[in-house]
């Protein structure tokens, strides 16, 4: 799956596009068990124009925050 067919992506723009393919990279290293949070399991991507703040909301209702700075919450 590419990230062009997760909803939402479309409505991001050049700088959280970015921003979510590297913090995403990061984030994913990181995990003990990164299948849980496949591309394929992103429900849908929001953005946040207020805090700069890319939201994945994934299938298993967990929704995780990427951040300008490149952290994750």
């Amino acid at each position: 799956m590419e990230w062009t067919q997760v909803k939402g992506y479309d409505q991001l723009d050049e700088d959280q596009i970015q921003r979510l393919s590297l913090v995403y990279a990061r984030h994913m290293e990181e995990l003990d068990d990164p299948s849980k949070y496949k591309i394929e399991n992103i429900e849908n991507i929001k953005r946040n124009q207020e805090n700069y703040s890319v939201t994945l909301t994934f299938t298993n209702g967990e929704t995780i925050h990427y951040t300008p700075e490149g952290e994750w919450y």
